[in-house]
């Protein structure tokens, strides 16, 4: 049987009524009301994106700005030892009194040995004390039979930590029998 093309045409044809009219308005405005929707989403996406690009910019500066100046304290509290070092420059110069240069260096070295135990920074203990190898590096040993073995008789240079953190070894001289 054959299909009449004239039929399926008026068929799916929609009369023009008011109720169709109204039908189609109520679902453009519910699809217009999606779309309208859809849109502030993705507003509201990019505005967050965007408030987070530029959060991320302004937290990447201050920390470069931080690790920049962060030793600007440091700096400060190092200045006085700086101008005690020139003062006795220019005084060690003229000086005519051996033992007046060498107070004024005691003086700068105690200035120094402040500033670095306020920072922090704290000498390791060397002679007399047990030979550790976590703080002491040996560099020469020596044989003495009054001492104990592994006592640390002589300190070659001086060793540091940083808030309990090893920063350098003390290189140490150190008793080892028959050697």
């Amino acid at each position: 049987m054959m299909k009449d093309k004239n039929n399926d045409k008026k068929n799916n044809e929609i009369p023009e009524t008011k109720e169709t009219i109204t039908i189609l308005k109520t679902e453009y405005e519910a699809l217009k009301a999606k779309c309208d929707e859809k849109d502030d989403f993705q507003d509201k996406y990019l505005r967050a994106h965007a408030e987070f690009e530029n959060a991320r910019k302004r937290i990447e500066k201050d920390k470069y700005d931080s690790l920049k100046y962060a030793n600007e304290n440091f700096v400060l509290d190092f200045l006085p030892i700086i101008d005690s070092l020139e003062m006795s420059e220019k005084h060690i110069k003229e000086a005519k009194d051996f033992k007046a240069v060498q107070e004024g260096v005691d003086m700068i070295h105690v200035l120094i040995q402040k500033f670095l135990k306020d920072i922090g920074v704290e000498k390791i203990k060397t002679v007399g004390e047990k030979f550790d190898p976590h703080f002491h590096e040996a560099v020469e040993t020596v044989d003495l039979k009054d001492k104990e073995e592994g006592t640390i008789v002589e300190e070659l240079k001086p060793g540091y930590t940083f808030n309990g953190k090893l920063l350098r070894p003390a290189s140490v001289k150190t008793v080892k029998h028959g050697g």
